[in-house]
């Protein structure tokens, strides 16, 4: 941010708080770390990570291998053998791409599981930040992570209120 926009929101924020305007703050790393479902969540994440790249590199090893195999072996190779495994490493090129493209892409099937797992939990702390600020009267709830809160008084840190919302 400019400081022209640092100075307007510092602005906008001094003079809602001369209108009485209530404001609090939490820390959403926190949060998530201490939400026993977020990390189950990411737990799974990373088990079908792990999973999809040891997929990616055993097709990285076997084209590597192929390639390795066709130099040490392509003067000795007849012109149609030379042509086939030419076509056989292409092959496994492009499937590794379209491995990269469908499992490991933006909308790929590990964007979308980590979308369908995340998404409920993320849906939950909002619901909790909602119901704590609805509870004590908040017009405004900052997230310090997100870098919106330079300074803020430990009373106001409404952190806890939220994990103790989300576990009951």
């Amino acid at each position: 941010m400019n400081k022209t926009t640092i100075r307007l929101i510092l602005l906008l924020i001094l003079s809602m708080a001369a209108f009485g305007q209530k404001f609090g703050y939490i820390n959403s790393e926190y949060i998530l770390s201490q939400f026993e479902e977020f990390r189950e969540a990411q737990s799974k994440l990373e088990v079908e990570g792990r999973k999809l790249e040891k997929q990616y590199y055993d097709m990285a090893a076997s084209l590597d291998s192929l390639q390795q195999d066709y130099e040490r072996q392509k003067f000795l190779m007849t012109e149609s053998n030379r042509g086939a495994k030419e076509n056989e490493m292409r092959r496994l090129a492009e499937e590794i791409q379209q491995f990269q493209v469908q499992k490991l892409g933006p909308q790929g099937e590990f964007y979308q599981k980590q979308q369908a797992l995340a998404d409920p939990v993320l849906q939950k702390i909002n619901t909790a930040i909602k119901k704590v600020g609805e509870d004590g009267g908040y017009d405004f709830i900052f997230d310090t992570v997100a870098g919106n809160v330079l300074y803020a008084q430990d009373k106001f840190d409404l952190t806890e209120k939220v994990l103790k919302e989300l576990h009951k």
